[in-house]
């Protein structure tokens, strides 16, 4: 049946008119604000009478991805009003939130109660939490904490049909299959998530910074996950190869083919002095010697962006699995070497499953390459990386997309769930 409405009056009804504004040089498209997770469903069902294509915005700081969809409306729905904290509770250490929250909104709310969301880095922190936990990436996690989506215990979500669904908070021994998994990286495809339930915790109550210099990449590596292996759980990590940490540090810091590791651990007093010298007896094992403070306190200030990073951000990024994290960092560099360049990097996300190799591409005299010669080196280094067994940052496995299209044409026959993400 025809609507008798406009999908702009339909969405005016849903949301009120001030919430409602057409997207600049987009024809047919518009940005809605609900201020609530009823008007979400509202504005999915409008979308779905209309066949329009609804499009998660989050925190704002950056326009909507305009994908190719030819005539079809579009609906971008932004979580800017759905920002309050629901519920907090002290003793389970949940805290119930509107999706729109950023991480930072957040923070402040729990750092007067001594609490946190965890040692992530705060570049995330920006973002909002549904935005945190609907695109899954490397960078939203933590040594200590784990990937941010493993603090969500519970979730609502909108699903295509403006039908909305809650996975129930209950002790994981009670629960059947996972739900709340299968909405987390699917980047709004399956449904759109309006609140989620997350585990925090309580402010590290000391942090403590060392740095080390390693006679190796190959020793650092092994240092740090013999470290992990042993269960410590720093807040921080990173490693730099010889001419990352000169660069950053200092011509003197390192002598050729040196490593310098730079570490945070925190937490209860006595945890984080135990996770510092699970990290130093590693340092030791592999022929280590401790370093200056004061290159650790200085990487922790860039890291909470008091102090500018040395430029500029690195132009290659590479994950493997422990196994195979050195030889993914020395093929890529061998191949840059070879074709003429000059690499410097550095290693940090480390968790159980590996690590992500950072690579700038410089001159002879450490000038920063670009345009079609920086491009031409990406080729190459992705080449090496693959053959070394790695991964490119932010690349899946494909084989599961066969699933993944049937259970999208189950829940979302229309496929108006942000048509053209996670898989075409």
């Amino acid at each position: 049946m025809t609507p008798t409405l406009t999908l702009a009056e339909e969405l005016h009804r849903a949301v009120g008119a001030d919430h409602v504004r057409p997207e600049p040089g987009q024809p047919d498209a518009w940005r809605v604000e609900p201020g609530a997770p009823a008007e979400v469903a509202e504005v999915v069902r409008a979308a779905s009478r209309h066949r329009a294509a609804v499009v998660p915005v989050g925190s704002g700081s950056r326009p909507p991805r305009v994908r190719a969809l030819g005539d079809r409306p579009r609906v971008h729905v932004a979580t800017t009003r759905l920002d309050q904290v629901i519920h907090l509770d002290e003793t389970s250490l949940l805290c119930h939130v509107q999706a729109g929250i950023t991480g930072l909104g957040l923070e402040k709310v729990l750092s007067p109660r001594g609490l946190s969301l965890g040692d992530y880095p705060p570049s995330i922190l920006g973002s909002t939490i549904g935005g945190l936990v609907a695109v899954r990436t490397p960078g939203k996690s933590s040594a200590r904490h784990g990937f941010f989506e493993d603090a969500v215990v519970g979730l609502s979500a909108v699903l295509a049909d403006g039908r909305t669904i809650h996975t129930r908070l209950a002790p994981r021994r009670a629960t059947g299959p996972d739900l709340a998994r299968a909405l987390c990286g699917s980047e709004g495809t399956l449904g759109f998530i309006t609140t989620l339930v997350l585990r925090i915790h309580r402010r590290a109550e000391a942090r403590f910074l060392a740095a080390y210099v390693l006679p190796s990449i190959d020793g650092a590596v092994a240092a740090t996950y013999l470290a992990l292996r042993e269960e410590a759980a720093p807040a921080g990590l990173r490693i730099l190869d010889a001419a990352e940490a000169r660069h950053w540090f200092g011509a003197g810091v390192v002598r050729d083919d040196e490593a310098v590791v730079v570490a945070a651990t925190a937490g209860p007093t006595d945890l984080a002095a135990c996770d510092r010298d699970l990290i130093a007896s590693a340092v030791r094992a592999e022929g280590g010697r401790a370093a200056d403070v004061e290159l650790a306190e200085l990487w922790w200030k860039r890291r909470l962006s008091a102090e500018p990073w040395p430029g500029p951000p690195p132009m290659f990024q590479v994950t493997a699995t422990p196994s195979k994290l050195r030889g993914a960092y020395h093929a890529v560099c061998g191949a840059v070497r070879s074709a003429g360049a000059f690499p410097r990097a550095h290693i940090s996300r480390f968790d159980a499953d590996g690590a992500v190799v950072f690579v700038t591409f410089v001159d002879a005299k450490g000038a920063p390459l670009t345009g079609g010669a920086a491009e031409k080196l990406k080729d190459v280094a992705e080449a090496a990386a693959r053959a070394a067994g790695g991964w490119l940052l932010g690349a899946r496995s494909r084989e599961l997309d066969p699933y993944l299209h049937k259970l999208r044409a189950i829940l979302d026959p229309d496929g108006i769930m942000n048509p053209g993400a996670l898989v075409g």
